[in-house]
């Protein structure tokens, strides 16, 4: 992420903005609010009486939450300005702004508020590889809230605009005109809700993130005793930052960790399970969701368009148009060669740390059908090395290790290996896993 942005997240719902707090995005530009893989707001920009007011300060001490001090300048050197601004944005079925403008001059003042609002609704797809819209975009009004949606046959998503006070609402945002009297405050609280096609907000409707709740996850999490304050700074930070990558799939128990803002927050296997496994001595509940998730995932048939094989871990799902389209192969996409160890690597570890034998029991069908694909898909020709090559040469992945970039395994020259290739780590997680799951199978 920029430097010059600022993000806030409540799982897989993320907004990311400049420093003033407006979005200004472009179709290559990560600014917006997401969900889901789905932009729902690409334009959000605050102009009082025709100017942009300018960023004092930011508070964004908490990842769900963020504050922006400002005042409306003249442009001189100094901040001579009568007109101070604060937003207040917290994320929670889209996001909840609170505008705020005081006045500290001696005279009353006549101020023309407007907010310009818009929404392409790019899949993160579309805007990473700059593709086009393929349906129609649509806007309506309805008692003074502002509805942006977008249809293509049966994909729809709205994004709904509603102010307390009501203003003057438009097509392309939202005005308010106030006489602010000396030394008093004027302020409006926005809500902007991401809607699916039933007209629901998606997620768990009134169900946000609070400091309540990060403060119990870290009370819950292992206690650390020293001396050396600063270190207890940097484990509270730490723990605070692990919760910022979880996310509910809402399929099964507690939440799970994603790969990260801006284009990660989504089901992943192996960034999933790598993450669980180093948080395991201080969050193993974050294993046991990513576990059962993953297993209830688990590939049954042969799907080349999916890169899908018996008893393979996924790599990931996405939830956006392209895929609802079957343009991209993500519902899920099975295109990683090591999910499929590394998720016996973390069932073992998990049992070995909690004792939870039970978990071991319930998942022994998905632990054997893994092993079963590592022998007879893994290793395709029988040489007793796993190797990988795409079966999807449109839209799969070329490489399927942690280095999946396309580029990315080459020889000292820059020439790309050909494949299949069968990379050092995937060898050293077979044996790995192998070892784990013997002793499973021995002590369970």
């Amino acid at each position: 992420m920029s430097l010059n942005s600022v993000s806030i997240l409540d799982g897989n719902m993320f907004v990311v903005s400049d420093r003033r707090g407006d979005i200004d995005a472009t179709p290559t530009d990560t600014q917006g609010l997401f969900l889901d893989d789905t932009r729902f707001l690409s334009r959000w920009i605050l102009t009082i009486n025709g100017m942009r007011p300018n960023t004092l300060s930011v508070d964004e001490q908490a990842y769900f939450k963020v504050q922006f001090f400002e005042a409306l300048t003249t442009g001189t050197v100094y901040v001579d300005s009568h007109l101070s601004v604060t937003r207040r944005r917290a994320v929670a079925n889209g996001f909840k702004e609170e505008i705020e403008i005081t006045n500290h001059d001696k005279e009353p003042i006549q101020l023309d508020i407007k907010l310009e609002a818009a929404a392409d609704f790019a899949d993160l797809f579309e805007v990473k590889d700059k593709l086009e819209k393929k349906g129609e975009c649509y806007s309506k009004l309805t008692n003074g809230t502002l509805t942006l949606g977008y249809q293509r046959e049966g994909f729809v998503r709205e994004t709904r605009i509603t102010p307390s006070p009501k203003g003057e609402t438009r097509k392309d945002g939202l005005g308010f005109q106030v006489k602010l009297q000396p030394r008093s405050s004027w302020s409006v609280v926005i809500e902007v809700q991401a809607l699916a096609r039933l007209g629901e907000p998606e997620g768990t409707p009134g169900v946000s993130l609070s400091q309540k709740e990060v403060d119990e996850w870290v009370a819950l999490s292992p206690r650390l005793v020293g001396s050396w304050e600063p270190l207890h700074q940097i484990y509270r930070r730490s723990l605070v930052d692990l919760a910022a990558l979880r996310f509910r799939t809402g399929i099964v128990p507690g939440a799970l960790p994603a790969a990260g803002l801006p284009w990660f927050m989504a089901v992943f296997g192996r960034d999933s399970l790598l993450t669980s496994f180093q948080a395991m001595p201080y969050a193993p509940e974050l294993a046991a969701s990513t576990l059962r998730a993953l297993a209830l995932f688990q590939g049954r048939v042969e799907d080349p368009f999916r890169d899908e094989e018996p008893g393979k871990i996924l790599h990931e799902i996405r939830l956006g148009e392209m895929t609802a389209f079957e343009e991209r192969p993500h519902s899920p996409y099975f295109g990683s060669a090591d999910s499929t160890m590394l998720f016996l690597i973390v069932l073992e570890e998990y049992v070995r740390w909690t004792g939870d034998l039970a978990m071991a029991r319930e998942l022994e069908p998905q632990a054997r059908a893994a092993i079963a694909w590592i022998d007879r898909y893994g290793d395709r020709d029988g040489d007793g090395y796993v190797e990988y090559e795409r079966r999807n040469k449109e839209t799969g992945l070329d490489n399927q290790c942690w280095k999946d970039s396309w580029d990315s395994i080459a020889f000292a020259d820059g020439t790309l290996a050909p494949t299949p290739r069968a990379t050092c780590e995937l060898q050293g997680y077979i044996y790995d896993a192998k070892m784990r799951t013997a002793r499973l199978a021995r002590d369970v």
